[in-house]
């Protein structure tokens, strides 16, 4: 059974010292990205079933920005991020008009919003790049335009998603990547100015659901595409 809630910032920034739920999740492998089938829907590779809740972290807040492009002209290895949201109750039916906020950190590691004394690596308060929302379409589906996310010191690399039906948080969690791509993104400018990346996937304190919290990941041009299907239950 789902748990319905309003978010507030300050249940957010508290959010970082809850323990993620590792229960049973969505498969998305390393390779095979989203294909479309012969009605021209996008199909998402992935299981049916819940994908499992992580925490917020200290970083979130509602941006209340409703956009696809949502760089702001931070540099970076192009990503282009599909997220499915289907009912696990329904067969898999997709969502429409689901809410689904993406919120994560630059190519140096800083999620904008926060300052020094919140924690941030850097100054950036009052700044809203790589934060927005959209409503999902008739196949439960949203796309992002971004940039291939950093590190900071204590987490691999990740990024952050919410889904919210008429206001009301659906799941909260936390998609990561295949480390391999990672490396070799890494391995190039700006990434590759901050030296070796401290905290791998398999050293995570939140990763222990990897397998079931990735993303399917396959080249396109300069950059990639990320795509995760995002299992709910609206049953309760």
């Amino acid at each position: 059974m789902s748990s319905h809630r309003q978010i507030t910032r300050r249940e957010a920034i508290g959010g970082i010292g809850r323990a993620g739920i590792l229960g049973m999740g969505m498969l998305a492998g390393a390779c095979g990205g989203s294909s479309r089938g012969d009605d021209g829907a996008l199909q998402i590779p992935g299981s049916c079933v819940l994908t499992p809740r992580q925490v917020e972290g200290p970083y979130f807040f509602p941006s209340r920005l409703a956009r696809r492009d949502i760089r702001e002209g931070r540099p970076g290895t192009p990503l282009t991020v599909r997220v499915q949201v289907v009912d696990v109750d329904r067969g898999c039916t997709p969502i429409e008009d689901a809410m689904v906020e993406a919120w994560h950190c630059d190519a140096d590691g800083i999620y904008s919003g926060f300052d020094i004394e919140e924690g941030n690596l850097a100054d950036a308060g009052g700044e809203t790049f790589l934060r927005g929302y959209q409503q999902t379409d008739r196949t439960g589906l949203v796309e992002f335009q971004t940039i291939y996310p950093g590190w900071y010191p204590i987490r691999t690399v990740h990024i952050h998603l919410m889904v919210l039906i008429d206001g009301s948080e659906q799941v909260t969690t936390q998609v990561y990547f295949d480390q391999a791509v990672t490396d070799r993104v890494f391995a190039t400018p700006p990434y590759s100015e901050r030296g070796p990346q401290r905290t791998r996937n398999e050293t995570d304190p939140f990763g222990g659901s990897l397998a079931e919290l990735s993303f399917a990941l396959q080249p396109s041009g300069a950059g990639w595409e990320a795509s995760f299907l995002l299992g709910i239950s609206r049953a309760g």
